[in-house]
């Protein structure tokens, strides 16, 4: 989420158990596969829907509503903890076990961390709040060890949450690693990755995500859903060479794009976006994204544009140009096709919004492998494979 997100819609699982680590190299190089749910037609309507009647310009927080997220252990001796995996905020947090005294309830269903059960914790005391779009989170901040994997990050300054909204409650997550840059921390320390980096246990200041082509299924048991590399790249994962996007400012991963283009005809022209995990569809400005829904016969319902699942293959190919180089989305790249109850439902991931930026979601990063590279300020994509 982003350090404003709304906590709605689709959730991904991601149970201790069913994360796997991998650091075969031993050279800081580190793999964490990551699970989800198969998308829910209804939440997704739902989340559109409440967009729909928003007034003004829709901001991050309205956006996002996808997780994914795995294990981390903190303090001496390790007290496990699941955490969202966030490119679009820069804080750690974790519920403290003083929550419980607050709301009981959330005790039933997650892990919290205990600070007098730590040999390695310090207090700090400061008090810090991170609002949502219909809630925040809020309580004190603490320093301790943490490892990520095998990974191990000390002094890590987070937020101890003492209360923690109910949307936020109702994820299956414990808590929130942000992957942004230090400058958007509202705690105003270095996030986990930045001090990885500084206290040289990744090999390289680049982490990348690599999204499964298929649409995961809800046993947890089958196909990972994504794979988070910390300290490089996964070459297993793509093919071809990276195009690479600065982040002109170092706040999230916010890069441009030169255009988007509905076969040869450009549609619009440069325009800042944000590639995001967490979001599940692709968001855009109107003008750049209703021609393309209306080249596709997508006809508006409950906020989404729902297509003939049978013309599939008769729909063109949508370019999205960053750094000069056009990427492209063929039809089946950019429709979902989500089974419920009613049967199968096919539907465009162009959403037009009243934004300033894209949100590159989902779709497009299932399609290109992206890497997030904090040496260079730059964001590379290649061709998933």
């Amino acid at each position: 989420m982003y350090r404003t997100a709304t906590i709605v819609a689709v959730q991904l699982v991601g149970l201790l158990c069913a994360a796997s680590i991998s650091d075969s190299s031993n050279d800081g190089v580190l793999t964490i596969g990551l699970q989800k749910n198969a998308l829910n037609l209804a939440h997704l309507t739902g989340h559109l829907k409440a967009l729909s009647k928003k007034s003004g310009e829709i901001s991050l927080k309205d956006v996002q509503d996808m997780y994914y997220y795995g294990p981390i252990t903190v303090g001496t001796p390790p007290q496990k903890e699941l955490v969202d995996f966030d490119t679009g905020s820069s804080d750690l947090w974790i519920p403290s076990k003083q929550i419980c005294k607050s709301q009981p309830s959330y005790c039933k269903v997650h892990r919290t961390y205990n600070d007098k059960k730590s040999k390695t914790y310090k207090k700090n005391g400061k008090p810090f709040s991170i609002t949502y779009g219909s809630g925040k989170v809020s309580g004190f901040v603490s320093q301790d060890n943490i490892k990520v994997g095998g990974l191990p990050v000390k002094g890590q300054l987070f937020g101890e949450a003492t209360e923690i909204d109910s949307n936020t409650a109702s994820a299956k997550f414990d808590g929130l690693l942000g992957m942004a840059f230090t400058s958007l921390s509202s705690i105003g320390t270095d996030p986990p990755f930045v001090n990885m980096v500084k206290q040289k246990v990744v090999k390289k200041p680049v982490f990348a995500f690599y999204l499964n082509k298929d649409e995961p299924s809800s046993d947890a048991s089958k196909k990972q859903s994504a794979e988070l590399v910390l300290g490089g790249v996964d070459p297993k994962h793509y093919t071809g060479d990276f195009v690479f996007a600065p982040v002109k400012v170092p706040l999230y991963w916010n890069i441009t794009v030169d255009g988007m283009y509905l076969k040869k005809k450009k549609l619009f022209g440069s325009y800042p976006a944000i590639p995001d995990t967490g979001t599940t569809l692709i968001y855009g400005p109107p003008d750049a994204i209703l021609p393309i829904n209306k080249a596709i016969g997508g006809q508006p319902e409950q906020g989404i544009y729902v297509v003939d699942c049978s013309k599939i293959d008769s729909f063109p190919d949508v370019y999205v140009s960053i750094s000069g180089q056009k990427l492209v989305m063929n039809a089946p790249d950019y429709i979902i096709k989500v089974k419920d109850s009613s049967g199968l439902t096919c539907i465009s991931s162009f959403v037009p919004a009243n934004m300033p930026f894209y949100i590159l979601g989902d779709p497009f990063l299932r399609k290109y492998y992206t890497q997030f590279d904090m040496g260079n300020n730059q964001v590379g994509f290649a061709l998933a494979k």
